[in-house]
């Protein structure tokens, strides 16, 4: 790791252009490893009950395969709604190995962010089954399926069973090389698209990231060099495929480098998720602090006995809460992460003392408290002022902006926020952040989550904490308060308190000030609803959240 100037930290990002993998397509990649093997157990699909192997995950997706290059031959994107599990994981291989981009659709959304998502993404056909759109069509009648619907179960049914079989035979008797001719697999990956994500859309209408094989590929090596599973480890795959996390690491990462995993269709089925830990022996669990929060009101040490870690990202994690969990949970280490979309997403994770070392990483391990861990391997970070964009010096507070592989090139259809968003070459991430010399990243919270209240930065965040904690809701399985604002015309903006509580606002004010909370930061008007909006990844819907406050 070196220090630029004194104000960019740098992992490697050169040395990582000349990574041999980095120009390869991921399908072929995926190909090259489950062809080897192949008798190996690789996924327990807990919703099926039933263990697949490597062999017969790449057979099937092989079969799906042709599906698609019969079906689909004139439609570059493919959209995907189906959960984690075996049929997830071969549909998305299936895709890359047929030259496609994969779209996983979130099937959790509302009927106007899903219709924008597939015409933006121009989406002709979606493959799903007809449980998950029965389950969605109880919450949304009216979601948009597309022109064509493609339910998997029918798909494997005209495939049958001797159609699996007779690929599998070649896929245990052929080397990868005359496989993948055999299969007309495509090599070249690089700067293609691979795939799109769509961002949440906490802060608006969900946006189209487009993730290049390089940066989707950038990522699973920069995963391998922290060593995050470990020797013999195990990954609990519960997180939604539409999620860039679920994408990169319960498809890409445990594909292409041969990673065992526990699959489960919700993160929200904390007894079902309890149960496949046990049946499965997870080892490593990737979660929200909100999710986890469920985990530690409601599980015992017996029911996580195999877990090692778990790694909580896409939100900041409650003071105390990873002590909390670790005095519960002794055996499971809580590592807080960093990582976003435009990212491919994972920037930076805690990690154990002096892990072993595969020479692409670009730091020793470690962990500092209040961080969310190291800059990967292969990147380069900075802040920025936010109003001069001037670079600041390495420990001073501002927007942080990176580089690396895997940072995306920019959204479908949107040259002006890309724009706005990149500067000669860095990413904006939007997040205020300060770096430490060793690489660790401490993050303030999002730009768009501060107030300017008489030239005040006022944290939503942090008020949100302080309010859960005195109405005793820190451990509230779902959020209960959230922290919006309005303008004010003698000091700019407002904060207002949405939460769906019933309580004295008064005395709550004057709670907050008898605890030294200055009166700028303290919410003047109080919104009751009947429940605090979320998406589906467990985020607050803060456009909703916003909608609501302005009322």
């Amino acid at each position: 790791m070196n220090i630029i100037d004194g104000k960019i930290i740098d992992t490697g990002l050169e040395k990582y252009k000349s990574h041999p993998l980095l120009g390869k397509n991921l399908g072929a990649a995926a190909l090259e490893t489950l062809s080897k093997n192949t008798s190996e157990h690789f996924i327990y699909d807990h919703s099926l009950n039933r263990k697949m192997n490597r062999g017969t995950l790449l057979a099937t997706a092989l079969c799906i395969k042709d599906f698609i290059e019969r079906n689909f031959a004139d439609q570059p994107r493919i959209g995907i709604a189906l959960p984690s599990g075996i049929a997830g994981l071969a549909v998305n291989l299936a895709c890359q190995m047929a030259g496609k981009s994969s779209v996983n659709v979130n099937f959790t959304m509302g009927r106007e962010a899903a219709s924008h998502c597939l015409a933006h993404a121009g989406i002709k056909s979606v493959i799903s089954s007809r449980k998950v759109r029965e389950r969605v069509e109880k919450r949304t009648p009216d979601y948009p399926w597309s022109d064509n619907f493609y339910d998997i179960a029918d798909i494997l049914k005209s495939i049958g069973k001797k159609g699996v079989a007779k690929k599998l035979l070649l896929v245990k008797l052929l080397p990868s090389c005359v496989l993948k001719k055999l299969f007309r697999i495509p090599e070249d990956g690089g700067d293609r698209e691979a795939s799109i994500i769509f961002t949440s859309g906490s802060e608006g209408l969900p946006k189209a990231a487009v993730l290049t094989h390089a940066n989707l590929m950038t990522n699973c090596i920069q995963m391998l060099a922290t060593n995050i599973v470990g020797d013999g480890g195990i990954l609990h795959a519960n997180l939604p495929l539409f999620h860039s996390f679920g994408q990169s690491i319960q498809v890409w990462f445990t594909c292409i480098f041969g990673i065992p995993q526990v699959a489960v269709q919700s993160p929200l089925e904390v007894a079902q998720n309890f149960e496949a830990i046990r049946k499965g022996g997870s080892t490593l669990m990737i979660s929200t602090p909100t999710f986890l929060r469920s985990y530690y009101k409601k599980g015992n040490p017996e029911d996580v006995k195999t877990l090692r870690e778990v790694i909580a990202g896409a939100e900041k994690t409650p003071d105390g809460f990873a002590e909390l969990w670790e005095s519960r949970f002794t055996n499971v280490k809580y590592r807080p992460g960093y990582g976003l979309t435009e990212a491919s997403p994972v920037v930076s994770v805690n990690l154990a003392d002096n892990l072993p070392d595969n020479g692409w990483r670009g730091y020793k391990t470690g962990s500092r408290g209040g961080s969310v861990g190291q800059l990967f391997g292969g990147m380069q970070a900075c802040t920025i002022n936010p109003d001069t964009g001037e670079m600041l010096p390495i420990g001073e507070t501002g927007l942080l902006c990176l580089k690396g592989g895997n940072v995306f090139g920019g959204y479908l259809h949107m040259p002006e926020l890309n724009k706005a968003r990149f500067s000669n070459g860095w990413l904006n991430t939007g997040d205020l952040a300060s770096l430490d010399s060793d690489g660790f990243i401490y993050i303030k919270g999002r730009l768009s989550r501060f107030s300017k209240i008489g030239g005040e930065m006022v944290p939503h965040a942090f008020m949100e904490e302080r309010i859960a904690k005195l109405l005793g809701q820190e451990e509230a399985e779902v959020p209960t308060v959230a922290i919006g604002s309005r303008d004010d015309d003698n000091k700019g903006e407002s904060l207002v308190l949405v939460t769906s509580l019933d309580i004295d606002f008064s005395a709550l004010r004057k709670a907050l000030a008898d605890e030294g909370i200055a009166n700028l930061w303290i919410p003047r008007t109080v919104k009751k609803v009947e429940k605090i909006p979320v998406l589906g990844n467990g985020k607050l819907d803060l456009a909703t959240i916003q909608r609501i406050a302005k009322q």
